[in-house]
């Protein structure tokens, strides 16, 4: 099972890969193998846990713009499915201020959707580039 959570001073976001369909034989049109998992949001009191399908291009992307603000200490990380049901940015500010923000829906063609910003820092993240690592290791790009 590869997972990985990005947590702030409120909440968490945590994405759990549960089926990489064609594994190893068939990549996606966008890249990557597709994937079927859940999301957990937990944002102050607000909560959602459901289904959602990205590929596994989409975490490469997301892990090298991740690494990047890190090392850095500035700039955006955003991770986007293809179906946009599910869209997290990582905002690097000044000071090691870190801002996650986003939306969740659960079926991408309903208005039906969380929307959530929780506030972080640079401290939290080095844990999630190491799962998203571990991710990429196992998946490719």
């Amino acid at each position: 099972m590869q997972e990985f959570t990005i947590k702030g001073n409120q909440g968490f976001i945590r994405m759990e890969l549960q089926k990489a369909s064609d594994f190893l034989q068939n990549t996606n049109q966008c890249g990557g193998y597709d994937a079927e998992g859940i999301v957990e949001i937990k944002s102050g009191n607000y909560y959602v846990l459901g289904k959602t399908w990205f590929t596994t291009s989409e975490v490469y992307e997301f892990y090298k713009q991740l690494d990047h603000c890190y090392r850095n200490l500035k700039g955006k990380a955003i991770f986007w499915n293809y179906e946009a049901s599910l869209k997290i940015e990582v905002i690097f500010y000044q000071l090691g201020q870190v801002v996650l923000k986003g939306y969740y829906k659960e079926q991408a063609y309903l208005d039906n959707e969380l929307l959530f910003e929780i506030e972080s820092d640079q401290t939290f993240l080095p844990p999630t580039i190491e799962e998203l690592e571990r991710f990429v290791e196992h998946y490719g790009h």
